[in-house]
Order: C-alpha cells, then sequence, then structure tokens
C-alpha cells in the first residue's frame, strides 16, 4: 500500500506543512475560515499557485504557495495533489492512490491539504511591501532583501554552528555572575527614573539592536543556503520592530539549521546583555555606568518575551522546528477552537490537526497569551504614564481604544466560524447569550479596589499629589489610604505610605520626573497640587519625587475598568479654573 501523507507520523514520515508566518517564521499562514467541510463526494481542487520544486541538498520536495515554502511531500503525496482538478470525487481518488486506506483515514488527509492552503480558494498575490496582519502587525517591507542579505553573509566570516553556540553559552554564563555581582545596582536601575540622555540613548541603542537581531535571521538562513523573502519596519503589538521573512527556512533539509535561524536574534540580544553586564561591572557608578545596566536588562526582557512558545515570536519558531511539526501554533489553536466549540455549542467531533497529547492546552495558551501580553503591556505603559497630562491621558486611551476594537473583531470572526461550522444555531444562541450574561452578572457582582495614581513630591518636610495639566476632575477623597512608590521605568519601588489631607488645589511647577519615569535636570511641567500625605512613619527614605497611588475604595469590576482605563487617564481634560492660595 502506498501511504500518502504531508505529515511526520512519529518516527517516521513528513509532518503537515503549514504557516504561521511572523517576520521571521518558517513558515505561512493561510485563511482557515475559506475552508469548506470535505465529504467523500466532495471534489478537491488543487490552489492556484502551488508548486512543487527539490529542497536544498536533494532533500525532501517541498509544496510552494505563490513561491513560499509551505510543505514538504512525497513524490506520491505530489501525484495525488495534481490529480485533485475539482471533477473527481474524494472516493475515486482513494480508489486510484489508496485504496487499501480506510474512507476516514483518506478523507483525513485530504482536510491536513486543506488546512495546509493547498486546496481550493482563489490565487492570492504574494505579500507585497506594505502588508497587515491581524491582530497587531503592520509591515513596511522592501523585496530586495535577498540580494541584502548576501553582499551581508560574504562580509562576515562564517562560523561554524558548534562555535558559536559556545561561545553566546559561555558568554551569557559570564553575564549571569556579572549580574549576580550588581544585583542591588539592577534593582535600583529597574525602579528609579532614568536620565533623559540615557534613555535617549537606550532607546537608539535597542533600536538598532533590533536591526541587528533581524539581520542575524536573514544571515544565518543565507548561510544555509535559504533566501530571505522580504526585509523591513513593522509596528508589531503596539511597539515599533523591523522584521526579516524568512519563510524560505523550509528548504532547509536539517532541523538544527532551522532552529538556529529562529534562535539567531535572540543570541544576538543575549549576547548584548552578557556583554552590558561585563562592561558595567567595570565601570565606576556615574549615568553611563546606569544606562548600560538598563540596556542589559532590556535586552535581557526582550530575549524572554521572544522566547515564549505561544505567540509567534522566535521561541515559537524554534519550538516548531524542533519538533518538526510547520504550523504547529495554528494546526493547535484549531484544535483549541474545535475543543471549546465541541464543549459549549455541541460541535461534532472532528480529527485533531496536530496529532500530539498537549494540543489543545497549547492551542488554548496560544490564543489567550496575546491578548494577555497586550493587556499587560498596555497596563504598564498606563501606569507608568500616569498623571502626565491630558495628551498623555488620550493617547492611552486611544490605544486601549485600539486593542478593544481589534480583540472584538476577532472575537466576532470566531463566533461567526463557530456559526457556519454546523453548530445547532438555537444552541449557538443560547449558549451565547448565556455567556454573555453572566460575564456582565460578574462583573456586577465582583467588587475591586481601585486606586488613582498621581505623581508626588517631598519636600521641607512635607509631600504633595501632583498632577499635570491645570484642573483635576478627579476628586482624592481625604482620609484616603495613599502608597508612595518609587518612579522606575520597568518596575516600582514600595517607599511609603499615608493617608490622603485635604488642600486647597493649587497651580505650580512639577517636576517631570513626578510624572514620568525620565530625569532632566531643572525640567518641569505645568501642574496643579491635588492633596497632601499625612505619613504613617518617618520619610526619610521618601524619595524627592515618585509615584503615589491613591485608594478610591471598591467598586465593581466595570466600573473600575472604566475608571481605571477611561475616567483616571482623561481627568485632566475638564477644564476649570484652580483656585490660588
Amino acid at each position: 500500500m502506498t501511504r500518502f501523507s504531508c505529515s511526520r507520523r512519529r518516527g517516521r514520515g513528513r509532518r503537515t506543512p503549514g504557516a504561521a508566518m511572523r517576520p521571521t517564521s518558517l513558515s505561512r499562514r493561510r485563511d482557515s475560515s475559506t475552508s469548506v467541510v470535505l465529504s467523500a463526494d466532495g471534489c478537491p481542487r488543487l490552489a492556484p499557485g502551488v508548486s512543487f520544486e527539490r529542497a536544498a541538498d536533494a532533500g525532501p520536495w517541498i509544496a510552494m504557495l505563490d513561491g513560499v515554502p509551505s510543505s514538504r511531500v512525497s513524490e506520491a503525496t505530489i501525484e495525488l495533489l495534481k490529480a485533485m482538478n475539482g471533477e473527481t470525487p474524494i472516493r475515486d481518488l482513494r480508489l486510484r492512490f489508496a485504496a487499501a486506506e480506510s474512507s476516514e483515514g483518506f478523507l483525513r488527509l485530504v482536510q491536513r491539504f486543506q488546512v495546509g492552503g493547498l486546496l481550493g480558494g482563489e490565487a492570492k498575490p504574494p505579500p507585497g511591501r506594505i502588508v497587515y496582519r491581524p491582530p497587531f502587525t503592520l509591515q513596511f517591507a522592501t523585496l530586495r532583501a535577498p540580494v541584502i542579505f548576501d553582499r551581508l553573509a560574504r562580509l562576515i566570516v562564517p562560523i561554524p554552528l558548534r562555535a558559536s553556540t559556545l561561545a553566546v553559552a559561555v558568554l551569557v554564563c559570564s553575564g549571569f555572575l556579572a549580574a549576580v555581582h550588581q544585583a542591588e545596582e539592577l534593582h535600583e536601575v529597574l525602579t528609579t527614573p532614568v536620565p533623559l540622555v540615557g534613555f535617549i540613548s537606550l532607546l537608539a541603542v535597542l533600536s538598532l539592536l533590533t536591526a541587528l537581531h533581524e539581520s542575524a535571521h536573514g544571515i544565518t538562513l543565507t548561510r544555509f543556503g535559504g533566501r530571505p523573502r522580504r526585509a523591513g519596519f513593522m509596528l508589531f503589538y503596539l511597539s515599533p520592530a523591523f522584521f526579516v521573512d524568512v519563510t524560505d527556512g523550509w528548504r532547509l533539509s536539517d532541523r538544527r539549521h532551522r532552529v538556529a535561524v529562529a534562535l539567531a536574534g535572540p543570541a544576538v540580544h543575549a549576547s548584548v546583555s552578557a556583554i552590558a553586564l561585563i562592561v558595567a561591572f567595570m565601570l565606576p557608578p556615574s549615568t553611563l555606568r546606569r544606562t548600560v545596566l538598563l540596556l542589559a536588562v532590556s535586552c535581557a526582557a526582550i530575549v524572554l518575551i521572544n522566547l515564549i512558545p505561544f505567540v509567534r515570536f522566535d521561541g515559537y519558531i524554534a519550538l516548531m522546528c524542533a519538533l518538526d511539526e510547520p504550523n504547529l501554533r495554528a494546526r493547535a489553536i484549531r484544535d483549541g477552537s474545535a475543543f471549546l466549540t465541541r464543549a459549549l455549542f455541541g460541535g461534532r467531533r472532528t480529527s485533531k490537526s496536530l496529532e500530539r497529547w498537549w494540543s489543545v492546552p497549547f492551542g488554548l495558551a496560544s490564543f489567550t497569551a496575546p491578548v494577555v501580553l497586550v493587556v499587560v503591556a498596555l497596563s504598564r505603559i498606563a501606569q507608568a504614564l500616569a498623571g502626565g497630562g491630558p495628551i498623555v491621558g488620550v493617547l492611552v486611551v486611544m490605544l486601549e481604544a485600539a486593542a478593544l476594537l481589534t480583540g472584538l473583531v476577532i472575537l466576532s470572526r470566531a463566533l461567526h466560524r463557530v456559526l457556519v461550522s454546523g453548530v445547532a444555531v438555537l444552541r449557538f444562541v443560547s449558549v451565547t447569550a448565556a455567556t454573555a450574561a453572566a460575564i456582565v452578572i460578574t462583573g456586577v457582582v465582583i467588587t475591586v479596589p481601585v486606586t488613582a495614581t498621581f505623581g508626588f513630591a517631598a519636600h521641607g518636610g512635607t509631600v504633595v499629589l501632583l498632577q499635570a495639566g491645570e484642573a483635576l476632575e478627579t476628586d482624592v477623597p481625604e482620609g484616603a489610604e495613599v502608597v508612595l512608590m518609587s518612579n522606575g521605568l520597568l518596575a516600582n519601588d514600595h517607599v511609603g505610605e499615608g493617608v490622603v489631607t485635604s488642600v486647597p488645589p493649587e497651580p505650580r511647577r512639577v517636576p517631570l520626573d513626578a510624572l514620568i519615569p525620565v530625569v532632566v535636570d531643572g525640567a518641569s511641567v505645568a501642574g496643579v497640587i491635588v492633596a497632601g500625605v499625612d505619613m504613617a512613619s518617618e520619610r526619610a527614605s521618601v524619595p524627592a519625587t515618585g509615584q503615589a497611588r491613591v485608594g478610591l475604595g471598591a467598586r465593581n469590576l466595570w466600573q473600575a475598568i472604566w475608571e481605571t482605563g477611561v475616567a483616571l487617564p482623561l481627568s485632566s481634560l475638564q477644564s476649570g479654573e484652580v483656585r490660588k492660595e
């Protein structure tokens, strides 16, 4: 019997190709929402733009989608796919090519072809210079990436993979030892404002490192015989970054080479972090040393985030290549979605797209991880910029609104896919309505503490709360508890506590580092004193400026979200007179 498969069964064969395309991914994603349910009477058609090429080093055959590697397939599979002309039923294809295969098994195979984008649909042009990839990616690219990286690869002396891996490992271990010796300094850098010169320098260096990170992917792929297709600049999950499309990595027959391509970028940031820690250890206390330490911490954070396997970051690509499971995330999400659909709406049972026991939990984690990352990022941005005035408040609310709108679009599309998948309409409507009602009721019943964030200044034995702008809409209740925090770029440290005392609003120049975590000697902005603070203990450890969080009491969840996400950031927009004393 001839066995057809474009997926690797445990131990032998090839795994289903697919494509979750991220700027540095090794595969490309097809929109599964256009898929139709196949049956034995269905007549599948090979999708336009599908071609077949031999992989590098006389490796397996590669199914190409619009010139982009998608699937590693056998010659027998190629013959089967070419026979799918839109006129021959699946049952006849089974009798012709795999009569010994069961009808269910052959149908599952054809469904895998469909999931991989090899069947049906209309021809789609390859990605161009400007591409939007939901939910949070907008790319601006050059199509001359192959020429650029070929020249770069010639300029750099090649280093064997094993030697480069060992060098990075030794460097990272040395950096870790340096970090242990500088633990106190690292804590201080994280929790105190950054000098403006150091902050600007940090942003410039991080931007350069992002370009080097992505270039490392492209150069490594070029060294192993691949061709980066596109490269450029993008907005990725609300942050600017460079990118390189190394989808062509599927041409590489050695999975170790594909893993090396995926991890080349994080290796750049890990090496820079280690070098920065070692250099800082040798520098005397100064602004330069603080900046170098902050660079080390930032690079280490970038490495850790990049290695998260549930988002289309480098860690996911490396995992996908190490397991030799193309389209791992999309297939796992499909299994997780099928599980939820069946559990909630009684959908029909379908075969798993990913034949792994952890497919469903991995898919559910892959679905929720981007949401968590965006929420955490927005929360930190809002917290760091709280009290920064009306312009900053409007910017924060606009970011929140964009994230919410994108989330609603994704949710509506998911519900539409469930509805057209064949579930009972009555049950779909009932479960959806009941879930929505439960969410609303839960938000009303659950109460959470609400805090307002202000800046504070300590001078002459007194501590006052400050806000940028000329007026205050938010009421600061007298006697409310206040927690004083340091105003760090990446973290905050508890420095004191007390209660609010009433003072008449008074306009004054507010130190910049009381509002945002950046220090500029002598810099101040227009602001207002909104309240005083009666300290609960000695204020010897309280810094001159910092961040204050005032408890406003308990609210239900929806009120808390509104006040924290909208009302408080926009509180300084209300115009009005500030009484002078």
